[in-house]
């Protein structure tokens, strides 16, 4: 069963919810741009005989406080507000897209908490093309559309410590990738875990970029074996 509850943290009231049972290892996952912590729900059911999967919305995004401004390392302070607010620790961090830059930013700053490290169709951020958002938010949208437009810059540009910070990630990391079906550049997935001391990348073909959606059986199985110590 999942429940959701609120958080107040420094930068405001954060929405979260919970599946699993409390004394079960804890995941911790960060959703991408525009989503929020209901899109690990399958994730969570697949994991929760073993783990429990703690998904918060993240800033801007879902039930939780919409700021005005927006950066990652903003991101990254917000969930470490939240690992104090619950006192984890020894836990494994999740992240996909924004979620998984905020997840390496994480465990660069906070390494001794995080037990492993999975991130899903993200590389560090780097420079390359692709095109800008609109000024304006499109109709429909439910997310604070000035995240996306204050963090694209950030997504697209090469940061030299946060890169040169990867050697701090000490714990085992498994970094998933879409392949060719998916827009994200795939070299630089491949890059960011050989800045890594103990990462290792897997592909899963046809995956895309949100891999856990489109191709999730694959997913939960690389997923749950890493968990478990098998790879």
């Amino acid at each position: 069963m999942t429940a959701q509850h609120t958080i107040r943290l420094p930068a405001g009231n954060f929405v979260y919810r919970v599946t699993g049972i409390a004394d079960r290892t804890t995941v911790l996952a960060l959703h991408g741009m525009g989503r929020d912590g209901s899109d690990w729900d399958a994730t969570a059911q697949a994991l929760a005989p073993e783990f429990r999967l703690v998904a918060p919305d993240l800033r801007g995004h879902g039930q939780s406080v919409r700021t005005g401004q927006y950066s990652l390392e903003a991101m990254r302070d917000d969930v470490a507000a939240f690992v104090d607010a619950l006192q984890l620790d020894d836990f494994v961090l999740l992240g996909f897209s924004l979620g998984g830059v905020v997840a390496y930013l994480y465990v660069q700053a906070r390494r001794e908490h995080v037990r492993q490290l999975v991130t899903v169709d993200t590389p560090l951020p780097t420079t390359w093309e692709q095109p800008a958002p609109p000024a304006q938010a499109p109709e429909g949208i439910r997310h604070d559309w000035n995240a996306i437009t204050q963090l694209f810059p950030e997504l697209h540009t090469t940061t030299v410590w946060w890169w040169n910070d990867l050697a701090r990630i000490g714990c085992p990391a498994l970094l998933l990738r879409g392949g060719e079906a998916s827009w994200m550049p795939q070299e630089r997935i491949e890059e960011t875990a050989r800045q890594m001391p103990d990462a290792h990348v897997v592909a899963i073909p046809g995956g895309g970029h949100p891999i856990h959606r489109i191709q999730f059986a694959t997913f939960a199985d690389h997923l749950t074996d890493f968990l478990r110590g098998q790879k």
